[in-house]
């Protein structure tokens, strides 16, 4: 295997490849203006960082104070001395939340990046000390880590470059802020609405189907083919609300006029699942590819209805200075992902 510094002339090629919109601007500001840090700032340590971040998280002063081993009093004091330095309002206060307003949110977006690059300055030394590069953090959606990550890994494995990755699976109303925090460098997902209005830099990886699936002994199994009213009448797994694949069965059962079926389990794992259609007459909805991976594929059945509503191409959603390794771990991915488009076509 290669070493990160073997890969440095490809990476700037990688990067001088990408549109101009994913890249950081080019000028920097003037010397004097980088140098006009208001002395509140300067006087801020980690801990008063910390607590802004909670403040931000949890819209919450009695939770706060608790974390940060203070009184609520001390707390409001605190926070008004940095509003009245900085000579602008960062929280609204009503007496059951605290909201942060744009000036907050600004200084929170940027107490987020130093907090969680701080974070990163004992993984990297060790990286370092290991012969290796910073880890790099990839957030990716359930059923998506099976299609994708093994081919991956053996690509690295045989040609580099030496990567360590750190993978979080989950689903994406929890990957995005994680990704707005700066805490994943890269995150795999389907190139939906809410994906593509993030802000994000966005390359395209593959195409990959949605549909109903079920067990090959379930009583609609043998049906030649099965229309929505159907599959409405059996129950079904369904994700948590608030996901974009609930939202997605929610959309098509009222596209065709039907209510939601009946509910047995919430969950987004396409092994417990596929396990559970097994022993029970349900149904729930997965991709294409995540099942042809799986390996209970030959127990499964495909019902060959596709939910309209969920976006078809898998992408990668990444920052706008996006690291070497980073770069070069979404090389091996749209490699890795031409491969699937081959075998599949």
């Amino acid at each position: 295997m290669h070493c990160l510094a073997d890969m440095t002339e490809d990476s700037r090629a990688r990067r001088d490849s990408l549109p101009q919109s994913h890249l950081p601007p080019s000028h920097l500001p003037p010397p004097e203006l980088a140098r006009q840090i208001p002395a509140v700032l300067r006087k801020l340590r980690i801990r008063d960082l910390e607590t802004l971040r909670w403040l931000g998280r949890t819209r919450s002063f009695a939770r706060t104070a608790e974390a940060a081993a203070i009184t609520q009093p001390a707390l409001s004091k605190w926070l008004r001395e940095i509003e009245d330095a900085l000579g602008v309002s960062l929280f609204e206060r009503t007496t059951r939340r605290v909201t942060p307003t744009p000036y907050g949110d600004a200084l929170l977006e940027r107490a987020e990046r130093m907090l969680t690059d701080l974070a990163g300055v004992a993984p990297a030394m060790q990286a370092l000390r290991d012969g290796l590069a910073r880890p790099v953090n990839v957030g990716v959606l359930p059923g998506m880590a099976s299609v994708l990550m093994p081919q991956t890994l053996a690509r690295l494995e045989r040609t580099g470059p030496t990567l360590r990755i750190n993978l979080f699976e989950d689903t994406l109303d929890r990957l995005l802020p994680r990704a707005h925090w700066h805490e994943i460098d890269l995150l795999v997902c389907r190139l939906d609405e809410t994906a593509m209005n993030a802000g994000f830099g966005t390359v395209p990886l593959y195409e990959d189907d949605v549909r109903v699936f079920g067990a090959r002994n379930h009583p609609l199994a043998s049906h030649p083919s099965p229309g929505w009213p159907d599959v409405a009448r059996y129950p079904w797994i369904v994700p948590p609300p608030g996901t974009p694949m609930r939202r997605a069965i929610d959309t098509e059962f009222a596209h065709h006029g039907l209510p939601l079926p009946r509910v047995v389990m919430e969950s987004v794992t396409l092994m417990t699942n596929a396990s559970t259609a097994q022993v029970m007459p349900c149904l729930f909805l997965a991709s294409t590819l995540g099942v042809a991976r799986s390996p209970l594929a030959p127990t499964l059945h495909d019902f060959g209805l596709p939910f309209s509503h969920v976006a078809p191409t898998v992408g990668v959603l990444h920052g706008h200075a996006p690291s070497a390794a980073t770069l070069a771990l979404i090389d091996v991915l749209q490699d890795v992902s031409r491969t699937l488009t081959a075998s599949s076509s």
